[in-house]
């Protein structure tokens, strides 16, 4: 026995005394390497309750196994020490045991006759076997020598019971520290070098409990001594020795999976959340999810940053569901950020969006894990798609359906949530009044309806007055779907640009409109651009003078709408400006109706000859006024009735000069043509490409019109394409004819106010009003790009196509517009590329090169790349 283990006894029986806790604070204290080795054993256990109520007993026995020097008297002492503590392997060497039986007593021999009883010699004492028993318990290793030279015949092996253990002393099998253990020898199971080194020191402090389920766990992952299994749970168990139920979860998954469980716990930091949050039936549902290792690690790491985040698990399960059935799987970087949810719907049913997905079909793939999410944020979503008779809707009346409860609640810097949670509240108290209009309809009434609902919804600001205008206009709208109105024309927009900004007795007036109106406002509004700028134009005209719109909706409709869409050309700053500045016209400021007749009548003839204004002063009233006949009072009152009846007609048609004037007032090119009138309201509503264009029209007014052209910087790029001939891509004399369409002929653009019109002529978003109406003024301003048209032998656009020369020096030849051209014009088409190529000797960009192509802004400010005519190879017959 060491001798400076006598000097521990009291510090070991103090620490004995203050129970675990004071023991493990007394061996960090004794960590010296000269104080350790004899009591290393004993010290790194923490005495099982109950087994030792004395502990003074257990110091005894340790003294007893200490001072010992025949085996036989220590024995029980040596295994009650055994199996109440633990082995640390010691960084000390200790003699390897040898065998500690006494030798055999020596028989007399004739060698040694005076060994028989009675002669005065004595054999020689054989020396005392050494016993190190303390230190061979510090090291299994050790102790696993001491039990291979053990003699187990003359001394068996007690179990826990004391009775000798039967298959210890088995002749083909020797016994260890780990068989003894395994047979239940002990309390305390083997500690191999591995846990030791990677959990002990953590688990010193803690309960007994702890170091045994975390022993456990360390062995159910493999007992690796390196690698992940034991670095990802160590770690655990270093953040958190008692939350050892998360990582005991991981027992439940299969070996491969372990580890990217325990992994996603330390990476979301699940350890320090109550494990009951988690549990092993919703583990299993994530992991039958998907087979891909990767994939599960993303279902995992969203479930658990949802529960950080107070999201339950089973409404994130719902939404890993959701997106493990998509048709097209989400990559694991998009699981994580589309299953991330700030708060849970608590009636958010799979079973409702499986029925709405019935419907939508795969087209409706992105719906699911959007609802998903929309229904957390916006509470009643959830009952909306419950309650939606999905079963009567066909798929493209379903995906607007949707649109009105989603799409139209949004979330900016101009809207604040009190505002948008409003008309949130609104959309879904009208809910079941729209939803038994829509499902009272069918076939294109139906699709007609839930557009007109979409419009009307997501163009109102205010939700109260939203959720109070149906009262008055839901009949409205269902009477526009039905005949005589067209199922394609689609006025929500006009109609709620209207509502929105009129009292409730502009609603009245509007559902009181009669069948000739509407009519007249469908007419209007047969393009969607022209739609969509006549709303734009009575959203300004309603909210800056409302009284006036009313009386020009119910007296002059026709009027009204040729106005709002001029008006609607005009950029939003812009028109709200040039409103404000027209109130304080004499046109607009006059209080007519409070004038005699006769002077309101004069007054209106002397505005009407000086703006230009068609006079609706009856020409007898006329030549009354000019001393040419007498009229009596009767004829004179009669007269003036007529005129100031006409007079809202009278007022559109002076706001109509009034814009064309604000808008043409630095060009003068307004009457010129209607490619220049076209040109002078695209400048008057773009923002983009603005600057540009206004350059070009004063260029044109001033007789100028090919002076972009000669700019510097698309002279300079012409320099940097010394392989493009200019004449020859402007056109010069290259025509292509139209197979069976007589006098048609491709030709490339000429005339600059004609390029401006490329989205116009086919109803693009190019157009006037459309989405991309700028980019029309860089295919003309651009020296890279051309514009070519088709056109019937009477001069009109059957369809146009643009082409650009690319950084390459490549034709990149874009689609051919409208999508719906026949095949003979396509043909022709392809034809006219061919030719072009080879006019410049450059080849064609095709969709399978190996490099994209390049298209450079020459002289605009922006472009919208329409894309590659991807079928530009299916005519090539033609050639």
């Amino acid at each position: 026995m060491p001798p400076d283990t006598q000097s521990l006894e009291r510090p070991l029986l103090l620490a004995l005394m203050r129970g675990a806790d004071g023991l493990f604070a007394w061996v960090a204290d004794a960590s010296d390497g000269a104080q350790a080795p004899a009591l290393r054993r004993m010290a790194l256990a923490e005495l099982p309750a109950g087994l030792y109520p004395q502990r003074d007993t257990l110091l005894a026995d340790w003294r007893q196994v200490r001072a010992a020097r025949e085996l036989g008297a220590a024995w029980p002492a040596l295994w009650r020490v055994f199996r109440a503590t633990l082995s640390e392997s010691g960084d000390q060497a200790a003699p390897m045991p040898r065998r500690v039986t006494p030798a055999a007593r020596p028989i007399a021999t004739a060698a040694h006759p005076r060994a028989f009883r009675g002669t005065k010699f004595q054999p020689p004492k054989q020396a005392a076997p050494v016993l190190d028993l303390a230190a061979w318990l510090a090291d299994d290793r050790l102790f696993d020598g001491f039990l291979a030279r053990h003699d187990h015949a003359r001394l068996p092996l007690p179990g826990a019971d004391g009775a000798p253990l039967a298959l210890a002393g088995a002749a083909d099998r020797v016994p260890t520290v780990a068989s003894l253990l395994a047979q239940g020898a002990g309390q305390w199971p083997a500690v191999p070098e591995a846990f030791r080194r990677a959990f002990l020191w953590r688990l010193r402090t803690r309960p007994l409990s702890e170091l045994l389920a975390w022993l456990q766990l360390w062995r159910g992952l493999g007992g690796v001594p390196h690698g992940p299994a034991l670095i990802v749970p160590a770690t655990l168990c270093a953040l958190a020795p008692h939350e050892h139920a998360w990582a005991a979860l991981a027992l439940t998954l299969a070996p491969p999976r372990q580890i990217v469980f325990l992994t996603a716990v330390l990476k979301q930091r699940a350890y320090l959340l109550a494990p009951g949050v988690l549990d092993q039936s919703q583990l299993a549902a994530i992991d039958a999810l998907d087979a891909d290792d990767e994939r599960f690690a993303a279902y995992l790491d969203a479930v658990l940053d949802n529960l950080q985040r107070k999201v339950s698990v089973a409404y994130s399960l719902e939404g890993c569901l959701l997106a493990s059935q998509r048709v097209t799987p989400l990559r694991p970087h998009e699981l994580r950020s589309r299953l991330r949810a700030g708060k849970a719907c608590p009636d958010f049913r799979v079973s409702d969006i499986v029925r709405m997905r019935v419907t939508l079909g795969p087209d409706g793939d992105y719906r699911n894990l959007r609802l998903w999410e929309d229904c957390a944020h916006a509470p009643g979503l959830a009952q909306v798609l419950r309650d939606t008779c999905w079963e009567k809707l066909s798929a493209g009346v379903a995906d607007t359906w949707l649109s009105i409860f989603t799409s139209t609640v949004w979330y900016d810097d101009d809207q604040t949530e009190k505002q948008n949670d409003k008309r949130w509240r609104a959309h879904l108290a009208i809910f079941p009044t729209w939803h038994a209009d829509l499902i009272a309809l069918s076939g294109v009434w139906q699709e007609k309806y839930v557009r007109l609902t979409s419009d009307y919804a997501s163009r109102w600001d205010d939700g109260d007055t939203l959720r109070d205008s149906v009262a008055h206009l839901a009949p409205l709208l269902r009477r526009l779907c039905s005949p005589p109105f067209s199922a394609d024309t689609d006025i929500g927009f006009p109609l709620s640009s209207m509502a929105d900004a009129f009292p409730v007795e502009g609603w009245r007036q509007l559902a009181a409109a009669g069948e000739r109106t509407w009519l007249t406002v469908e007419r209007a509004c047969r393009r969607e651009d022209d739609g969509r700028m006549i709303g734009r134009g009575l959203a300004s005209l309603a909210r800056c003078w409302p009284a006036f719109t009313m009386r020009s909706f119910s007296l002059a409709p026709q009027s009204l709408m040729r106005v709002a869409r001029l008006l609607g050309y005009i950029a939003w700053e812009r028109r709200r400006q040039f409103l404000s500045e027209s109130a304080h016209t004499v046109w607009f400021s006059t209080r007519w109706t409070e004038l005699a007749p006769d002077d309101a009548c004069r007054m209106l003839y002397r505005l009407c000859l000086d703006c230009g204004v068609q006079s609706p002063v009856p020409r007898r009233l006329r030549e009354h006024f000019e001393g040419k006949v007498v009229l009596s009072e009767a004829q004179i009152a009669r007269h003036c009735h007529l005129a100031m009846s006409r007079m809202p007609h009278v007022l559109l048609a002076a706001l109509e000069q009034a814009i064309l004037r604000s808008i043409d007032q630095p060009f003068k090119l307004h009457d010129r043509s209607g490619a220049a009138s076209h040109a002078v309201r695209l400048a008057a509503g773009i923002d983009t490409n603005r600057k540009g264009l206004r350059r070009f029209l004063r260029e044109q007014a001033e007789g100028r019109a090919g002076a972009y052209l000669e700019h510097s910087l698309n002279r300079a790029w012409f320099a940097r394409h010394p392989r493009i001939d200019a004449l020859a891509w402007q056109g010069g004399a290259l025509c292509v004819d139209v197979d069976g369409l007589p006098g048609a002929r491709l030709t490339v653009a000429s005339d600059p106010l004609d390029i401006l019109m490329l989205g116009t002529h086919v109803g693009s978003c190019l157009g006037l009003g459309g989405l991309c109406d700028y980019s029309a003024v860089a295919c003309l301003l651009d020296a890279n790009k051309q514009v070519v048209y088709a056109r019937d032998a009477a001069g009109r656009v059957l369809a146009r196509q643009l082409l650009a020369i690319d950084e390459g020096d490549r034709l990149v030849c874009f689609a051919v517009y409208p999508p719906n051209a026949n095949e003979a014009l396509l043909r022709a088409f392809h034809a006219f590329d061919q030719a072009m190529a080879a006019s410049l000797g450059i080849d064609i960009y095709r969709h399978d090169d190996d490099d994209a192509y390049e298209v450079a802004i020459v002289l605009a400010e922006h472009w919208w790349d329409d894309g590659l005519w991807q079928e530009q190879d299916d005519y090539a017959a033609a050639d």
